[in-house]
């Protein structure tokens, strides 16, 4: 019989200690910002309540209707949507300025989810053909975000898609044909699918990778990875302190409250500490794939998958582009980089996984 539990410590516990340790940092690098987040935490700590007591066939029955409404939103967005930095991302809806492509995180996890539970497992394993309506559907948001143009939740959502659909058994032979065509398909999507600014992110994280120096890309995208890797190399073991680190106080750290809130951590609590938020992912990633080895639903199982590869590519993606490993492509930190659109559907993400938790895993 499946277990009644109220709570699932060992998932309720790192998630509210990444939350804690992101508005410590929120709250040295812009305090303003630190009050509004602090509305956005108890709005989303409500939709976790919510997500969680729910009947999850609720989601189940509601994941074709919402995806749709996510690519209606999208299409909005491209014709009617707010535009800042040259990027047309977000819904003016009053209150606050709506990311449609983070409901797309959601709402494609429980696409997949839902469609591949329909889908007999098949001997051999599924091919293209299989899979076609499946990636038609993972296809049409992709591109529509890809076009607003934010390249990095693209790539993201793609990623999340396919470790979802990589999980569920693959033909070989149709799998080492995608990843043939994959390859072949690069050096087409560097000369006709990338904008001249997110090549230039690319050149200038290559060059400095290389020890090349470019005074005009020194002045650009070069300045803002350096100023965030003086910042985390500054910290070294123990951090400067909370409202110490001189790259954050000088505001020398680009985007410290959003994508480079890492960077204002690291130089303040330094290794250690950056080490302690780490381990805090690990746990709570360690707790999802432990939950997938108890679920007997597909769907279930899927939605594990699927929240376990969206955080964890997060994570490396953000931590590797303010280290200078990756380009930058504006991936937030889930649960601590400042924005209410990501905190609250991260938030119902684990909502999710906690309800999988609660009521669908076998002891």
């Amino acid at each position: 019989m499946l277990p009644k539990k109220k709570i699932d410590i060992l998932l309720i516990l790192p998630l509210a200690a990444i939350l804690f340790l992101g508005l410590l940092s929120l709250s040295s690098a812009l305090i303003s910002k630190f009050y509004i987040q602090l509305i956005w935490v108890v709005l989303a700590a409500a939709v976790f309540v919510f997500v969680s007591y729910s009947d999850l066939r609720l989601f189940e029955r509601a994941a074709i209707p919402m995806y749709v409404a996510n690519v209606i939103l999208l299409a909005l967005v491209l014709l009617i949507g707010k535009t800042s930095g040259g990027a047309q991302r977000w819904l003016d809806i009053g209150f606050m300025n709506f990311q449609v492509s983070e409901l797309t995180k959601i709402s494609v996890i429980l696409f997949i989810a839902y469609q591949f539970n329909l889908k007999p497992t098949l001997e051999d394993g599924y091919n293209l053909l299989d899979i076609l309506p499946e990636a038609f559907g993972i296809f049409i948001p992709v591109f529509l975000i890809y076009k607003e143009p934010d390249l990095g939740t693209a790539i993201l959502v793609g990623a999340v898609s396919c470790a979802m659909i990589l999980s569920t058994k693959i033909n070989r032979r149709w799998l080492v044909g995608v990843l043939i065509f994959i390859l072949v398909s690069v050096p087409i999507l560097w000369t006709w699918g990338l904008h001249d600014y997110q090549k230039t992110r690319v050149i200038s994280l290559v060059t400095m990778l290389l020890g090349e120096e470019s005074q005009e890309l020194s002045q650009t995208s070069q300045y803002h990875i350096k100023q965030s890797i003086i910042a985390v190399g500054s910290g070294r073991l123990h951090g400067k302190g909370y409202k110490r680190g001189t790259q954050n106080m000088l505001r020398f750290i680009p985007e410290h409250h959003t994508d480079f809130i890492f960077s204002v951590y690291a130089e303040e609590f330094g290794f250690f500490g950056v080490m302690l938020l780490l381990s805090l992912y690990f746990l709570l990633l360690a707790r999802i794939l432990t939950l997938v080895s108890k679920v007997k639903d597909k769907f279930s199982a899927l939605i594990l998958v699927g929240s376990c590869a969206h955080i964890w590519l997060q994570v490396l993606v953000n931590i590797g582009m303010v280290t200078g490993v990756l380009p930058v492509v504006g991936i937030p930190l889930p649960w601590f980089s400042y924005g209410g659109s990501s905190l609250i559907f991260n938030m119902m993400l684990m909502g999710l996984v906690h309800n999988v938790s609660l009521h669908r895993c076998y002891s």
